[in-house]
């Protein structure tokens, strides 16, 4: 079996289970696996003699009927498979990444049921993702759908947009929601202002209190749109 079958094997077989709840009609997994292979390759990059760089941010623009669908069945979910075995087949071809790999679902009115586009970049943050490997200073952490980032550069942007240093696929939460800055009197989460001098819509609650700045301390839940965010004080006591 070569390597594309095991990869669209190992995508179908861990999703398709939600997919096959939605219909023969609609998007299966062996589509978007085959269009994220398909990108990759396309997209993958020499930038060495030995090294070959590869985008790590994947967004799928889908139609209204099979966007509701997805959701319905749990899209985190199977974003996060199609992102796990991107990366174990980006390991197979020996491409590297700036950044973890992410998979994003959007809504586009213009497409037709069963239609999808597929874009892709090299988004490179400053929030590192915590593994066991990770070799470096304590340093504050945010959990996030059961994944710690850690927190390594003196401000940290949190949003929906693609530029942030932490994207977070929700869409209750803004482009750029907030920010999260190391002082020495503290570590800070304000909320970001557009250039129209206006906050969040949706609000930014510490502590089940809505806030639009605060002192972060050790264990506070940061919840915005849907999303629950859990803080902590050191890096350490998360290995």
């Amino acid at each position: 079996m070569g390597v594309l079958d095991k990869f669209e094997k190992s995508v179908e077989g861990a999703v398709n289970g939600v997919f096959g709840k939605i219909g023969s009609k609609d998007l299966q997994p062996v589509d978007l696996s085959r269009a994220l292979e398909k990108e990759i390759d396309e997209q993958a990059m020499s930038v060495a003699r030995d090294r070959t760089v590869a985008p790590n941010e994947y967004r799928f623009s889908l139609s209204t009927p099979d966007f509701d669908r997805i959701e319905k069945w749990g899209a985190r979910r199977v974003a996060d498979e199609l992102a796990a075995n991107l990366t174990k087949y980006a390991k197979t071809q020996n491409y590297a990444f700036v950044g973890p790999v992410v998979v994003v679902f959007e809504e586009d009115y213009d497409l037709q049921r069963g239609e999808f586009h597929l874009s892709s970049e090299s988004v490179q943050g400053n929030a590192a993702p915590v593994t066991a490997s990770n070799e470096t200073k304590d340093c504050p952490v945010l959990e996030i759908n059961n994944r710690q980032y850690m927190l390594t550069a003196p401000e940290t942007l949190v949003g929906r947009g693609s530029d942030c240093d932490i994207i977070i696929d929700d869409p209750g939460v803004s482009r750029h929601h907030f920010t999260i800055t190391i002082t020495p009197q503290g570590v800070i989460m304000k909320e970001c202002v557009n250039d129209k001098g206006k906050h969040p819509v949706n609000g930014t609650y510490v502590e089940g209190h809505r806030v639009p700045a605060a002192t972060l301390l050790d264990g506070n839940t940061i919840t915005v749109g849907r999303t629950r965010i859990l803080y902590w004080a050191s890096s350490e006591t998360q290995a």
